[in-house]
């Protein structure tokens, strides 16, 4: 039976270890997909980001007003679009800059759940070899162990004491 339950720990073991290997794939994932995201803002908002150098001294904003204060519903729901895009632009710079600073806390905290659930959609399982691969391998497999050898024994004991009540009952 001890045999049996030190197979059981070291299989909760590895599949810690396995699990704290993707940690920095997901990471690395996410952070390619937020620059990809970032391109494509940035791709959309050019030309506007043109006509704001060339007529409003490259202010974006008095383009989006200029828009804005026009007599015509559909130029001023472009305006509306053109700060849409313009807003998930600056706000997918300000995600890159955070997540380059710090990319493990920043997936962590960070708000942008839409890329966090294209990107786990899409995640395959990768084994990267890297020092930052191991160390959240091995973080992993012990909490995951500790985790199960906690449970495991909470179980047991409630058991034990459960059989012991019912003993204790019939006496």
């Amino acid at each position: 039976m001890s045999k049996f339950l030190d197979y059981i720990r070291l299989s909760f073991f590895a599949f810690g270890l396995l699990l704290g290997v993707q940690i920095p794939a997901f990471v690395s994932d996410f952070g390619q997909a937020l620059s990809a995201q970032l391109i494509e803002a940035n791709n959309a908002v050019a030309p506007f980001k043109s006509d704001a150098a060339k007529y409003f001294n490259n202010d974006l904003n008095k383009l989006i007003k200029h828009y804005q204060n026009i007599d015509d519903e559909i130029v001023n729901k472009g305006a509306s679009n053109i700060s849409t895009l313009y807003e998930r632009q600056q706000d997918l710079q300000i995600a890159v800059n955070r997540f380059e600073k710090s990319p493990y806390i920043f997936t962590m905290i960070s708000g942008m759940s839409d890329i966090k659930q294209q990107v786990w959609q899409r995640f395959e399982g990768q084994i990267i070899l890297k020092k930052d691969s191991i160390i959240a391998a091995i973080v992993a497999a012990i909490i995951v162990a500790l985790l199960a050898e906690l449970t495991g024994y909470l179980f047991l004991t409630g058991v034990k004491r459960s059989f012991k009540r019912l003993f204790a009952a019939q006496k």
